[in-house]
């Protein structure tokens, strides 16, 4: 669970970040970045997140179930968020109820990399996973026989 600086709650951040933020949108869901200047950046610093369900999804039991899912989500992807004053939102669509686990970390990993959110690889690119490697298949054809 998040620590209580780290939480958004208050309906009046929901609408500056809805009205003043950045959207990013996944098929799962939709993620809202909002980056804090001035005071509100002063007063609490590092990220602070929300999470929204809306009653469309379901009875509370259900709703609670997607909120689980998508906190535990963004709990594993914490330790490589960037540093600074952020406000992020995400908001569960509609087929996020019936979603699996892998489906539902890859729609949050999917966002938080479109949204800038990330901290750079350590390897760099290039490295482990780049692609770049040549398979036995790639290469057969490439002798003009």
């Amino acid at each position: 669970m998040l620590p209580v600086h780290q939480r958004l709650r208050d309906n009046r951040d929901f609408r500056r970040i809805y009205a003043r933020g950045r959207s990013y949108v996944h098929s799962l869901a939709v993620l809202y970045v909002l980056r804090r200047v001035g005071e509100s950046a002063q007063a609490a610093s590092g990220q602070r997140i929300g999470f929204v369900v809306s009653k469309k999804q379901g009875k509370a039991a259900a709703r609670n179930r997607i909120k689980r899912r998508l906190r535990e989500a963004v709990r594993l992807r914490r330790p490589a968020l960037r540093e600074g004053p952020f406000d992020l939102i995400f908001v569960a669509r509609g087929r996020l109820r019936t979603a699996t686990w892998p489906e539902v970390r890859a729609a949050v990993d999917t966002l938080l990399h479109n949204a800038g959110m990330l901290q750079p690889s350590p390897e760099g690119p290039g490295i482990a996973g780049s692609g770049s490697e040549v398979t036995g298949g790639e290469k057969a054809g490439a002798g003009g026989n």
